[in-house]
């Protein structure tokens, strides 16, 4: 993101107290901030001052839970804070916000390096593993992950060995299981019984597992985890010891963390929102990026949620593309994002070379959003009833739909899982 030169400061004032749905406020405006892509924004809490109740609040030792005043201090492009500023300023029921013209004299973003092989896989896998053995029912298998945001889990004997994977893929290919998890987790409690019921008696994990299991040894380096995941297509990784006893799993959100400032925000499923148009059911704490975000911008948006993909937008706030967990994975391990010399050595003029080699080219030196994301992503109206939605989502197999108004310019977006519980919701509604 190039910031040097004009530019907008935004201060926003507010109380130490004030919340917004549970949280303090001045953290919903910096989650805001962030998930919109904005350069940065800085927290300042004041010893003393007074505003429209003219009460005085200090912080004095006497006085330790006085509603201090809180500065959110915002710098970021006139484009920019013009679109995200109105989002902001829906978020206060008091306060005041100002603005001011200022000139950036220098900037310079969090550049990110790629995976390296300083730092083994133990440090950053996941130890909390949910397993099943060879021996458990399909069934239960399956009802282990409704509900939960993982899909797959590792196999283990009596000696916690790793011996298989069982995942959301396999339960489906090979177990007999009709719905997938992510939508199994949005019928009604009657709806996944049948559902469950489909699966044969007496069949088990051994009959859906896939076996062997690819594991890594608990000081594997990143980048060679990295590379194995971007070869072998995985989401995930059991972690053993030397006798393949499980430690842990790594996923490509738990790598990607390690280039981020950046944490998870908790996950709250909370009751669908109801509605026949994409737009009334559509949320809107989507990732967002600009095109010239950097990938130390990216990286941050993408892991900060369960979504793990961010909607990449232009200076006028039209989808543009989506960047995801999977290509920003293969961007950062060094052995198989495409390297220059690799191209030229091939003797081959650019001009000589084929769309899919000036790809590779742009993603080897790509240092923007732009650069990394996809751009061949739909979109749809916010009018569009959600029959419509869910024909254009399963038809291209996207996982995050973009929603906009009538110029094009993004409003929400909608996951598979948003789609499928108002779906469940209206049906029992009508029923």
């Amino acid at each position: 993101m190039d910031l040097a030169g004009a530019g907008k400061r935004i201060r926003i004032y507010i109380g130490e107290s004030d919340q917004r749905h549970g949280s303090p406020l001045y953290l919903v405006i910096l989650d805001t901030l962030r998930a919109e892509g904005c350069a940065g924004a800085t927290v300042v809490r004041g010893i003393a001052g007074f505003g429209a109740h003219s009460r005085i609040h200090t912080a004095s030792l006497l006085d330790v839970s006085a509603d201090l005043p809180i500065v959110v201090e915002w710098i970021d492009t006139t484009d920019r804070v013009a679109r995200v500023l109105p989002k902001v300023r829906a978020l206060l029921s008091e306060g005041m916000i100002t603005c001011e013209e200022i000139e950036v004299v220098f900037y310079q973003a969090r550049l990110v390096s790629d995976l390296t092989n300083h730092l083994p896989v133990r440090d950053v896998m996941t130890t909390d593993v949910v397993t099943v053995q060879p021996t458990t029912p399909l069934r239960g298998a399956a009802a282990l992950f409704i509900g939960k945001i993982y899909r797959a889990a590792p196999v283990v004997d009596d000696h916690r060995r790793v011996v298989g994977m069982v995942s959301n893929g396999d339960l489906v290919e090979r177990g007999g299981l009709r719905v997938r998890l992510e939508l199994l987790g949005i019928l009604t409690a009657e709806q996944i019984a049948h559902e469950l019921s489909v699966v044969e008696d007496g069949k088990t994990v051994a009959d859906a597992m896939t076996s062997p299991a690819i594991t890594v040894p608990s000081d594997a380096k990143l980048a060679d985890v990295a590379h194995l995941m971007v070869t072998r297509r995985l989401k995930r990784v059991p972690v053993v010891d030397n006798q393949g006893t499980l430690l842990g799993i790594v996923s490509r959100a738990d790598l990607l963390r390690t280039r981020s400032d950046a944490f998870p925000r908790p996950v709250v499923e909370g009751p669908p929102r109801i509605g026949r148009t994409i737009g009334e059911v559509m949320r809107t704490d989507i990732p967002v990026v600009s095109r010239t975000a950097s990938l130390a911008e990216v990286v941050d948006a993408v892991v900060s949620t369960r979504l793990n993909r961010a909607i990449v937008v232009d200076e006028e706030n039209h989808v543009v593309g989506v960047v995801s967990d999977a290509e920003l994975l293969r961007r950062l391990s060094p052995e198989d994002h495409p390297s220059l010399v690799r191209i030229l050595t091939s003797r081959l003029p650019f001009v000589h070379l084929g769309p899919r080699e000036r790809s590779a080219l742009a993603h080897a030196l790509g240092k923007t959003a732009e650069d990394l994301m996809d751009a061949e992503v739909p979109t749809v109206p916010a009018d569009s009833p959600l029959g419509e939605a869910i024909e254009v989502m399963i038809k291209g197999q996207h996982k995050l739909l973009p929603v906009v108004d009538a110029g094009g310019k993004l409003l929400g977006a909608a996951d598979r899982a948003d789609l499928l519980r108002t779906l469940v919701a209206l049906q029992s509604q009508e029923a």
